[in-house]
């Protein structure tokens, strides 16, 4: 095992690269390669790859290696639909508990103000196991919320809107806007698979 000085900053680097959508779905992830542009050896890097793979960021394949995950429209759909159920429990304890939620501002983009907005909701909820299962269903969705822009000319303005409302405490109108915005983006679950694959 890497020691933590080499290994957290080797697997941030990947898990940022992972999310933002650095490589194309089934694209292959050389150990030797990315060693050598992150400047460390190779064990920090199988490290943190086998922690992504847990993460299910990156595919492990015995035998052959690590590859992005190539998601096709129906595995889309699902994580979709668990980011959505995700959300519903957050945002019910956020109505139940009037927790206190506040939203960083200062993003970068699309796919960075959707992490952050639906991040925020899920760590203000109180739960430690939802945060994280909230934080891993975006992580895993980065790539695609990428191209959203492309597919849905209006989707910032929908984040913002998200946004304004989950500020405002208006939860009944939230998990309404949130049922709306996945259903949306499953409907185009085959465009944002072909839009990675072709990135």
């Amino acid at each position: 095992m890497s020691p933590a000085h080499v290994l957290e900053p080797t697997y941030d680097a990947l898990r940022r690269r992972l999310i933002a959508g650095a490589w194309p779905s089934g694209f292959r992830l050389e150990t030797t390669k990315l060693a050598m542009e992150l400047g460390v050896s190779i064990t920090p890097v199988r490290d943190s790859l086998s922690r992504l793979s847990g993460e299910r960021l990156v595919q492990a394949t015995a035998g052959i290696g690590f590859h992005v995950p190539r998601l096709d429209a129906a595995d889309i759909s699902q994580l979709l639909d668990w980011h959505q159920m995700l959300l519903g429990i957050a945002v019910q304890r956020l109505e139940t508990s009037q927790a206190a939620l506040t939203i960083p501002h200062g993003h970068n983009g699309i796919a960075d103000h959707s992490a952050i907005l639906f991040g925020s909701i899920g760590m203000a909820a109180g739960n430690g196991e939802l945060d994280r299962a909230v934080a891993n269903a975006a992580a895993r969705l980065g790539p695609y919320r990428r191209m959203e822009t492309e597919l849905l000319a209006d989707a910032p303005a929908e984040i913002e809107r998200i946004d304004q409302f989950a500020h405002a405490g208006r939860w009944q109108a939230l998990k309404a806007l949130l049922e709306h915005y996945h259903e949306r983006r499953r409907a185009i679950a085959s465009q944002l698979a072909q839009a990675v694959r072709d990135s």
